[in-house]
């Protein structure tokens, strides 16, 4: 991999990291529940991303199926958090 390609992989990766602490600040800070929501899902993403440039930074596929289970995850719950929030029930 040459110098340069490292090295935006790297910005990247502060980036997103410098992404996921503002995400725990509005988790912790949050006013309401839907502020909380949107962070949780944020982070949720942020985390893929984290992942996958892991798997690129060490040319291997093995964390893949992390990254799918993750994003399964974040949605669905996701989903049912913003129901609850809109009905005051998930079923």
């Amino acid at each position: 991999m040459s110098d340069w390609l490292n090295y935006v992989m790297m910005v990247c990766m502060a980036a997103l990291l410098v992404t996921a602490g503002v995400c725990l600040w509005r988790i912790v800070i949050g006013p309401r529940a839907a502020d909380r929501t949107v962070a949780f899902d944020v982070l949720a993403m942020v985390f893929i991303g984290v992942i996958c440039l892991a798997c690129v930074l060490e040319g291997t596929s093995l964390y893949f199926d992390a990254v799918w289970i993750l994003t399964l995850v974040g949605f669905v719950g996701s989903a049912a958090v913003a129901k609850y929030l809109e009905r005051g029930r998930v079923f």
